[in-house]
C-alpha cells in the first residue's frame, strides 16, 4: 500500500511535519501498532473485528511496558473519529512516543495515539496469481529474547530482512521458522494454513507466532463450514507434503499458496470456501458481532 489517505493525532488532523526526527519511536522502533481493515459492507462501512484488535494493541503496550493514558474506549472512540466516512481502508492506530530523549528507557517517555488511513483496491483488481514462497534463513524472534505477541514497529526488521531477500531471490515472500525448533512458524506478514486430507491447520503460538486476527477468524470460519481445524505443531515437511497451502493477514486477507521452493500446490476446494467466508464475514451481513459501523 501506498499514498497514505489521511494521518491523525487523536481526533485532529496531523501535519506531515508533526513527528519529530528525533522521535524516540522514530529512532528506535518502539511504537506498537495494529492494522485494522474497514469494508463497504452490505450494511454500511464497517471496521472488522475492531475490538480484538484494539484489546491487541493495549497488550502489546502492556508487553513492551509503554506508558500511556487509554483504554478500550477511549482507543475505540478515536479510530471510529479518524475512520469516519471510509469504507474500503486500511487503518493503522500506533502508539508513538513524539518525545526526542535518545536512549531505550521507555520509562521517560510518553506515548499518544496516531492513526494512519490508507486505500484499499477492491477484491476484483487484486491480483490472482498464487503467491511463490521460499522457506527463509532467517527465523522469527525467539520468544526468550522478545515478546512475539507484541506488534512492535522495531520488531518488524526482521521481517524485512526475510521478505527482501525472498523477492531478490524471485518469489514473492518467505515462510519463516521458529529459532529453537525449527518448525514452521509464520510468513513475513501472515500467518501460514496448510489443508491436508481435508483437515485445516495453522502452527500454534508456541512456536513463535503472532495471534493473528485473521487467522483466528478463517479457524472459526473453518468450523462453521464443518471442516476440522487445528492448531499445533508443523514441519517443513508437513508444509511441502500438503495439498493446500494459504496465507491470512489483515492487509491481504487471504492469500492462495502455489508454490514453497520445489513444492507445488493445487488450487482447492477448502481455500475457495474459506475465502468466500470470510468475504461475506467482512461485508456482511454480520452473522458474528464482529463488524463495527463507522460514522457517516
Amino acid at each position: 500500500m501506498t499514498g497514505a489517505l489521511a494521518a491523525f493525532h487523536e481526533d485532529r488532523p496531523l501535519p506531515g511535519d508533526a513527528i519529530p526526527f528525533g522521535s524516540n519511536s522514530l529512532q528506535h522502533g518502539t511504537a506498537v501498532f495494529e492494522g485494522i481493515r474497514g469494508y463497504a459492507g452490505v450494511d454500511g462501512p464497517a471496521l472488522f473485528r475492531l475490538d480484538d484488535h484494539l484489546n491487541r494493541l493495549l497488550d502489546s503496550a502492556r508487553l513492551l511496558g509503554v506508558d500511556h493514558d487509554y483504554d478500550l474506549a477511549g482507543l475505540r472512540a478515536h479510530v471510529l473519529s479518524a475512520a469516519a466516512g471510509h469504507g474500503d481502508v486500511y487503518v493503522r492506530p500506533l502508539l508513538t512516543t513524539l518525545d526526542t530523549a535518545l536512549g531505550v528507557d521507555l520509562r521517560a517517555l510518553r506515548f499518544t495515539l496516531v492513526t494512519g488511513l490508507w486505500p484499499v483496491p477492491g477484491r476484483d483488481v487484486r491480483p490472482s496469481r498464487p503467491a511463490r514462497l521460499t522457506v527463509s534463513p532467517w527465523r522469527r524472534p525467539s520468544t526468550a529474547s522478545f515478546p512475539v505477541r507484541a506488534k512492535a514497529t522495531g520488531s518488524y526488521a526482521n521481517s524485512a530482512l526475510a521478505r527482501t531477500a525472498a523477492v531478490r531471490a524471485g518469489f514473492d515472500d518467505a515462510v519463516q521458522l521458529d529459532p529453537v525448533s525449527g518448525r514452521v512458524a509464520e510468513g513475513t506478514v501472515t500467518n501460514v494454513f496448510l489443508v491436508a486430507g481435508g483437515v485445516v491447520r495453522t502452527p500454534w503460538l508456541a512456536d513463535s507466532v503472532l495471534a493473528g486476527i485473521t487467522r483466528d477468524s478463517v479457524l472459526r470460519l473453518a468450523r462453521d463450514l464443518g471442516l476440522t481445524a487445528e492448531e499445533g505443531p508443523v514441519t517443513e515437511a508437513e508444509l511441502r507434503d500438503a495439498d493446500e497451502v494459504f496465507l491470512t493477514g489483515t492487509a491481504s486477507e487471504l492469500v492462495r499458496v502455489g508454490r514453497v521452493d520445489g513444492a507445488e500446490y493445487r488450487a482447492g476446494p477448502v481455500f475457495d470456501a474459506l475465502a468466500e467466508a470470510f468475504r461475506r464475514a467482512t461485508t456482511g451481513p454480520d452473522e458474528h458481532g464482529w463488524l463495527t459501523p463507522v460514522p457517516a
